[in-house]
């Protein structure tokens, strides 16, 4: 099977603009320890890697070293009431890690990106949703782990009161020129949506490039 040729139950968070950001300590913490089972269950073919996108108050990139899935790895990035140098921008995170992804030839079990809305271009405008997160986990990983990872993720849409919570069923990848292109891994930043700018638009069926099923009433 080729990298690429992974199929993924891929989900989809749309945060209300004035939710609590999930890069808070008080927010991940949870959150994470609701998946750590996921990615422990990922683990067997290696640790899992995170890397997270900061800047300093000059626009600088902040430097966390290297950081796993854990407690301490956790304490190095998240945000607390006495944060102040820190502009969170993005994050990921791989289970196992891009490297042993690399090394395997097999796209991630499980998979997660963040990003802060207000630092994608568009500080001082009018926001539809104030974060966006895609969460997807291999389809062989089993319908159990499906379900768990979105009992976890409608946990964090409620919290959130999510404008939008969906799913849909995709590959990690389309095979292009060779190799692969439309990675799930690219979708949080450019594989989302049709338009430049998704808060000039409704979030309806025609603002997304690929076809969502929307879950509960987010």
């Amino acid at each position: 099977m080729a990298f690429f040729s992974r199929d993924y139950e891929v989900f989809l968070l749309l945060a209300a603009p004035g939710a609590a950001p999930l890069w808070e300590a008080a927010q991940w913490t949870p959150f994470a320890a609701s998946l750590d089972g996921l990615v422990a269950q990922a683990g067997t073919r290696g640790k899992a890697g995170v890397r997270s996108l900061q800047y300093n108050p000059k626009g600088k990139p902040l430097a966390f070293g290297r950081l796993g899935w854990d407690d301490k790895s956790h304490a190095k990035w998240m945000h607390t009431p006495v944060t102040t140098e820190a502009r969170f921008m993005s994050l990921e995170a791989w289970a196992p890690a891009w490297t042993t992804c690399e090394k395997d030839d097999q796209a991630p079990d499980l998979f997660l990106a963040l990003a802060n809305e207000s630092l994608l271009g568009r500080a001082g405008k009018t926001l539809q949703f104030g974060q966006r997160l895609v969460c997807a986990i291999a389809a062989d990983m089993g319908p159990d782990a499906a379900a768990a990872l979105q009992t976890s993720l409608a946990q964090l849409a409620a919290r959130q009161e999510a404008v939008v919570f969906a799913r849909t069923r995709r590959q990690w990848g389309r095979a292009a020129h060779g190799g692969f292109t439309d990675a799930v891994q690219d979708m949080l930043i450019g594989g989302l949506f049709r338009q430049d700018d998704p808060h000039a638009h409704p979030l309806d069926a025609q603002a997304f490039r690929e076809p969502w099923t929307r879950i509960g009433q987010a």
